[in-house]
């Protein structure tokens, strides 16, 4: 009988919980190891809403990106997230940090192969600050990167047209602006995140060059789908769903 913690154990060797940030809350953070396992979802936050269709489609673990607890908790109350889960008897993995820098099925792994299937990019090397990627594209100008930007993360991102054109990018979902200087430095013409604060977009218009927000959720998203397809291909006798169809909570 597969257990949780036979799945905790699989995302721990693909994506090695020890590898968190230190003041980040990774890991199995609601229920029990030994939990038996027949349904998983996966998303990409655990809302409410999470909980609830976790529970009507019967699953005993949601696998999420961003952590249900990461502050410390003083009380559980009923209607939150965590309270709803306990009384469910859903448990609940999250991936964080350790998501992010996993070289081959993390947050940026993800999303370096949804750009794959609409942008020809090189062999992916990892950004300076171990989080995120780099790697060569096809020779373009800004706006056509950013053209097809909305394309893949489904919104136009807010960018800078920096002062030439592009031939390396960088990229790191969620919210990786202090990257910047390091990316250019390390020879991208061109980056990619979310979560740009406005002095970020200065320093980019500064350096002349490419900095594109395409936003926290739509570049964590992927992760949702992506983690879905970890689990399915390696546990093939339980039934695995994306919360939401892969759509997530809809923001609006």
């Amino acid at each position: 009988m597969l257990r949780v913690s036979d799945i905790y154990a699989y995302l721990d060797e693909i994506m090695p919980f020890s590898a968190q940030e230190e003041w980040d809350n990774s890991g199995l953070l609601v229920g029990s190891g030994e939990t038996a396992v027949t349904k998983v979802l996966t998303c990409l936050d655990i809302t409410l809403k999470t909980v609830y269709e976790a529970e009507r489609i019967g699953a005993q673990l949601v696998v999420s990106h961003h952590p249900v607890i990461f502050h410390p908790l003083k009380r559980v109350m009923a209607g939150t997230p965590v309270y709803e889960l306990i009384r469910s008897g859903i448990s609940a993995v999250c991936c964080h940090t350790n998501a992010d820098i996993a070289e081959n099925h993390g947050t940026n792994a993800a999303a370096y192969e949804l750009m794959k299937k609409n942008i020809t990019l090189g062999e992916k090397t990892p950004l300076p600050d171990g989080v995120g990627w780099m790697c060569d594209t096809p020779e373009m100008s800004a706006k056509e990167l950013a053209q097809l930007l909305a394309g893949i993360f489904g919104r136009a991102p807010r960018y800078t047209a920096g002062s030439g054109s592009i031939k390396r990018i960088g990229f790191c979902s969620g919210s990786g602006g202090s990257m910047l200087a390091d990316a250019i430095a390390a020879g991208c013409d061109a980056y990619i995140t979310g979560d740009v604060k406005h002095d970020v977009f200065v320093d980019a218009e500064n350096m002349g060059a490419a900095l594109y927000d395409c936003g926290h959720y739509e570049t964590e998203l992927p992760f949702a789908a992506a983690c879905a397809g970890y689990i399915s291909e390696r546990f093939t006798d339980i039934a695995v769903s994306v919360s939401g169809d892969g759509k997530g909570y809809i923001l609006g």
